[in-house]
């Protein structure tokens, strides 16, 4: 009977210390909403600060790296450069963006269609598609949107980068005093618990970095590269469309669609074989981010094969939308480490958590 209350009572102050922490949770969320981006950047950056932090170069005899601390000093002056020169010109191009979407139905109208129609499609049956009333609303009310709140949107990106300062400041945090806090964290927990853990921190760091550093990296440069291609051939909304494909390319497989459409409706207004030229240009800087960039740089951590990527973003889409899309994929490739470790190899013999 004393086995019996003791045990009782022993599950009641369980239940009382989660409903306390889930309490807690919701009152502190936005806290603890920066502290799980605060984590997850830590994750992210932790690789290629290990990266700086083990390269050695010579002086004479001596052999000068740098430690944990000036590794992610370093780091994180470069991406302060990088963010100022990215938002620099970013009040003028949402303009433009916005300038895009509500002239929307005019850049439509300039694209003549075949007689013969295209794909199997009637002349009649693309001319409804293309004048889809209420897509060009949205469209143009998004326009509207942008155009208006330029000086809102400005304050809203001030705003967020006080709020990813303070979350790259916990960030170093974590990633300079990580030994201490793992030993922290885990010592109430057992020796078996513990040694999992330290198995399971790399492979998963190394997957949230792999892909938060080369999707948003190679999504810039594709970016990047588009807009330079576009100013070359003269076609209009570059500097936009530009940062349309850069943040588009972050959601796998349909952004990049979304994106080429874009060019296309801007290129058609252009001499033919400008446009033609500048769109297929396009097309090949997206193959090559595709198939050469993100196999080389995300590929080998994610631990996803092609199918379990598109379901992953399917998924994530149907339940947050395009951000749910964007972060699907590295909480597919963190859930298959996992899976990995503690299913299909429940013993944990000859364990590769990366595979």
């Amino acid at each position: 009977m004393l086995n019996g209350k003791s045990t009782f009572s022993k599950y009641l102050k369980r239940i009382a210390i989660i409903a306390v922490a889930i309490y807690l949770a919701f009152r502190l969320r936005q806290t603890v909403q920066l502290l799980l981006t605060s984590l997850f950047l830590a994750g992210a950056i932790t690789p290629v600060v290990e990266q700086i932090a083990s390269f050695r170069f010579k002086v004479n005899r001596w052999q000068i790296g740098l430690n944990r601390v000036w590794a992610v000093v370093a780091l994180y002056l470069f991406l302060l450069i990088v963010i100022v020169l990215a938002i620099a010109p970013a009040p003028q191009i949402m303009l433009e963006l916005g300038q895009f979407f509500i002239k929307l139905p005019n850049l439509l109208e300039q694209i003549k269609i075949p007689k013969d129609g295209v794909l199997n499609f009637s002349p009649d049956q693309l001319s409804r598609i293309l004048q889809t009333q209420p897509l060009i609303d949205q469209a143009q009310n998004f326009g509207k949107d942008i155009v208006s709140q330029t000086f809102v949107f400005t304050l809203q990106v001030v705003n967020a980068i006080g709020v990813g300062i303070l979350s790259m400041l916990i960030a170093a945090y974590m990633v300079i005093h990580s030994d201490s806090l793992v030993r922290r964290c885990l010592r109430p927990f057992s020796k078996e618990i513990r040694e999992q853990v330290e198995i399971l921190i790399p492979p998963i760091t190394r997957c949230l970095g792999a892909y938060v550093v080369g999707r948003v990296s190679t999504s810039g440069l594709l970016g990047f590269g588009t807009y330079l291609t576009l100013s070359i051939f003269g076609i209009p909304y570059s500097g936009a469309l530009g940062l349309l494909v850069a943040i588009s390319n972050l959601v796998p497989y349909i952004g990049g669609l979304v994106a080429l459409a874009a060019i296309f409706i801007a290129a058609w207004g252009v001499d033919f074989n400008r446009g033609a030229i500048a769109l297929l240009i396009c097309f090949f800087l997206q193959q090559i981010e595709a198939f050469i960039l993100q196999p080389w740089l995300v590929a080998p951590y994610l631990s996803l094969d092609a199918f379990e990527l598109l379901l992953s973003i399917i998924v994530g889409a149907e339940l947050f939308g395009v951000v749910g899309a964007i972060i699907a994929p590295p909480i597919a490739g963190t859930s298959r480490i996992l899976f990995n470790h503690f299913v299909a190899s429940p013993n944990n013999e000859d364990i590769d958590p990366e595979k």
